[in-house]
């Protein structure tokens, strides 16, 4: 590394002094990095320079990924800079001087010098902050006006750090880290706003209890060891009512989740990840309770089930279960059809399966058109739509948050009219109907994944090969196949 930022004084002290760029100066607060080594050896200030210039290349270049991306830095990015400022100048609420109980009277002096110290360099940086903060005078009151809170800001988060109002621990802890995944898991995903909450509610949750489990909140990450980790997910096989080993697994991915961040946020390569290696696998593919499909005997009670709710109630939810029936969707893709994705009216009636206002997609699911099947159809066609194309054709079950209660209520007729209590049967098992339909017809096993938006690479390339999606007469002679088909399965 270059040693041109490492200057020595006519009285031979060394010390850091780096100008920041013009266009970098506003997002880090300052004109310069300086730091005095307070050393007159060449090679202790050598040792010196190269750690400290390594968190100086640090807060540069988030400064300049600011400026690449056009946007403010996360909470988390400013709070990195701010912090590394804090510590660099000897400010950071883990650098307060402190007494032991036991201490010396040599001690009990020392501490007075550098309390007094202390005092006095965070006055200085009070004076620098609120002078940087000044945007001008009220015109009638002569009062200053400051900036106001600005979370980009990193010298006001440098002073809320100071001040004890803003956490950042110079050591990663659990809680701090888990807060920054979970703001930029956000901004990465962009969930709808309710599976947003449900995810995040959820997500909160299981690492609040991991929390409790390691000692708290402020728990280092470096403390966190793989013997821990192991013994957390055990917790969760011991008790009357154990965990799934699939649920053991999702949980271990979830932790395991905040450590790789931290390692590729922070850009550290000791932070380790206590739970990698932990899942099994094949553990919960032994043990897993896969959804069956209805045989032909349920399938027609449950049919018919649905057919006597949406006619003898007017409900909406029987609807939505015959059209999970009739083409082998999942629920919100049914649940979530606006007035403009049934059309009714062309020479091949079908619904439009596709992002729209009320929802979007789940990944591995397909745009497409489907023809509408006869018996389904007369039920459509019975359905007061609204004139608004974008209007929910399910009134409020179109809302991605009722998608829960939508599956509930299905799954309630199955076990209420169809008297099953399997729990390997729930409604959207009509999803694995459709496709042991569609192989006992012998139709194309990319034509099946496609009708039922299930993304595979052949399913993929039909969808492609009509552009923007196929038109819903190519494989209506295919949906016909597979609805009438009457055996399939080896549990019939």
């Amino acid at each position: 590394m270059s040693s041109k930022y490492l200057k020595r004084s006519v009285t031979g002290w060394y010390s850091y002094r780096r100008r920041v760029p013009t266009r970098l100066q506003k997002i880090l607060g300052k004109t310069e990095m300086k730091e005095a080594f307070n050393t007159k050896d060449e090679t202790v200030a050598l040792l010196k320079l190269g750690a400290f210039n390594q968190g100086v290349e640090r807060q540069i270049a988030l400064a300049e990924k600011q400026i690449a991306l056009g946007r403010a830095l996360t909470p988390a990015e400013v709070r990195e800079v701010a912090s590394r400022f804090l510590q660099r100048v000897g400010l950071h609420p883990d650098n307060l001087p402190t007494l032991k109980a036991n201490a010396s009277r040599e001690e009990r002096l020392k501490f007075d010098e550098r309390r007094i110290e202390w005092k006095d360099q965070f006055d200085r940086f009070l004076s620098d902050f609120y002078d940087s903060q000044e945007i001008g005078t009220d015109p009638k009151t002569w009062k200053t006006l400051y900036k106001p809170s600005d979370p980009s800001d990193v010298f006001q988060a440098a002073y809320l750090i100071a001040t004890g109002d803003l956490e950042a621990p110079t050591k990663r802890t659990w809680g701090n880290t888990c807060d920054d995944y979970l703001e930029v898991n956000k901004q990465e995903k962009r969930r709808n706003p309710h599976k947003q909450k449900t995810f995040e509610a959820k997500t909160r949750a299981l690492y609040h209890k991991f929390s409790a489990f390691v000692g708290g909140q402020d728990t280092p990450l470096e403390d966190i060891s793989r013997p821990t980790a192991r013994s957390y997910l055990n917790s969760y096989r011991q008790g009357d009512r154990p965990a799934s080993e699939a649920t053991i697994g999702r949980y271990s991915s979830q932790l395991g989740a905040v450590f790789n961040f931290a390692r590729k946020e922070y850009q550290d390569g000791t932070i380790k990840n206590p739970f990698e290696g932990l899942r099994n696998m094949g553990l919960e593919r032994e043990t897993a309770n896969d959804r069956r499909s209805f045989n032909p005997l349920e399938l027609a009670a449950y049919e018919k089930a649905l057919v006597d709710k949406l006619t003898e109630s007017l409900s909406p939810i029987g609807l939505i279960g015959l059209i999970m029936l009739f083409s082998g969707c999942a629920t919100s893709e049914a649940a979530g059809l606006e007035v403009a994705d049934i059309r009714l009216d062309c020479e091949v009636p079908h619904i439009r399966f596709g992002p729209n206002s009320h929802r979007r997609l789940d990944k591995g699911r397909l745009e497409r058109s489907v023809p509408i099947a006869a018996p389904l159809l007369k039920h459509l066609k019975a359905l007061k739509l609204s004139n608004n194309g974008k209007a929910g054709a399910f009134g409020k079950y179109s809302e991605a948050s009722s998608y829960g209660n939508v599956s509930t209520q299905l799954n309630n007729v199955i076990r209420d009219k169809l008297e099953v209590s399997d729990p390997s049967l729930v409604s959207y098992s009509t999803r694995h109907t459709f496709k042991d339909r569609g192989r006992a017809a012998r139709v194309r096993p990319e034509v099946v994944d496609y009708l039922q938006g299930h993304v595979t690479k052949s399913s993929s390339a039909i969808a492609q090969r009509y552009g923007t999606g196929v038109p819903p007469s190519v494989y209506l002679e295919d949906l016909n196949k597979i609805l009438k088909t009457r055996e399939w399965g080896d549990s019939n």
